[in-house]
């Protein structure tokens, strides 16, 4: 809805029941439907789970795949629009680690330093 259609994506969801490999076969298909030559990023909810033990499964089976784990809207949006001008996969994986861990903000912590800020 913020930024529209983008081409190469693809969503996989673990599904109620799914195997093991029957989700690595299916990630598989998700990257080979949006691999221009480039590789692929895999964004995943969090480190250890079955989508991540797919996707480490995968990338001991395809080159060119980067993952990134702890997704978020911040790592998203950020990650996709760097994506409108950089193919190279490593450099958008560290743009979604460093868009994930900018967008960690302790709400209350980040008020009250602007609070005693303006103060001064």
């Amino acid at each position: 809805m913020i930024l529209g259609e983008f081409p190469q994506v693809e969503t996989v969801s673990l599904m109620p029941g799914d195997s093991l490999e029957g989700l690595v076969d299916r990630l598989r298909t998700a990257v080979e439907k949006v691999d221009m030559g480039e590789g692929a990023l895999i964004l995943l909810d969090m480190f250890g789970g079955t989508p991540a033990n797919a996707t480490a499964l995968l990338t001991q089976q395809m080159e060119g795949i980067q993952a990134v784990t702890g997704v978020s809207l911040a790592m998203l949006l950020e990650t996709f629009m760097a994506r409108m001008n950089i193919d190279e996969v490593e450099t958008l994986a560290q743009t979604a680690v460093s868009a994930g861990q900018a967008g960690i903000v302790n709400v209350v912590q980040a008020f009250n330093k602007f609070r005693a800020a303006n103060k001064e």
